[in-house]
């Protein structure tokens, strides 16, 4: 409690009241001014950084193992800014196909775990098994890990335009929806043909 002023020259004992309360149309509008300030930063980065613009979209990238590598690996994956999808599929003694999801709120951990998560593409609900990791290039990343039952299998889930989101402990980790992959399924399904028997 200290002297306040209570407009009249003199002092009153009391609490201060603070500042007028801010009026609803003014607090509307200056919430609106940040966003067309937020929108205006994030069109110049984007139209300056064709990197971020790429990520804004999304963006699928390809790439295969070299010609020594006995795993013949090939890898799709769809970027975006808030994380992305890793498809892959190798050959060998320990020959696999998965399907991963990574970005920063997947939590990383410094061992691979087998956790109970809720998959959602395309509208499907499925709660499965799959394993929660690092991403291996970036220790900072955690990624959720699905191994699908084979090549055919995961071309054949591959649709044009699929969104998704994955729940680990009651959390959603990570969402999104990529486009053009009848795009990665044919560049797949071409690196996977180029292997052989």
């Amino acid at each position: 409690m200290y002297d306040v002023d209570d407009g009249g020259g003199g002092t009153s004992k009391g609490g201060d009241s603070g500042p007028p309360p801010f009026n609803a149309d003014e607090f509307r509008a200056l919430l609106e001014w940040e966003k067309q300030v937020a929108r205006e930063n994030e069109e110049r980065l984007l139209k300056s950084n064709p990197v971020l613009r790429e990520l804004k979209q999304g963006v699928w990238k390809f790439s295969r193992s070299q010609p020594n590598d006995p795993r013949r690996i090939c890898t799709a994956s769809f970027l975006q800014s808030n994380g992305g999808v890793l498809i892959m599929d190798w050959v060998g003694d320990a020959k696999g196909t998965l399907l991963a999801f990574f970005g920063g709120a997947i939590p990383p951990t410094a061992d691979i775990r087998t956790e109970m998560v809720t998959l959602t593409q395309s509208g499907e609900i499925q709660r499965v098994r799959a394993s929660h990791a690092s991403l291996p290039w970036s220790a900072k990343i955690g990624m959720i890990i699905f191994a699908v039952p084979s090549t055919q299998a995961l071309l054949a889930s591959i649709e044009d335009a699929q969104d998704y989101s994955v729940e680990l402990h009651g959390q959603e980790v990570i969402h999104g929806k990529w486009h053009s992959g009848s795009t990665a399924r044919k560049w797949l399904s071409n690196c996977v043909g180029k292997r052989g028997k």
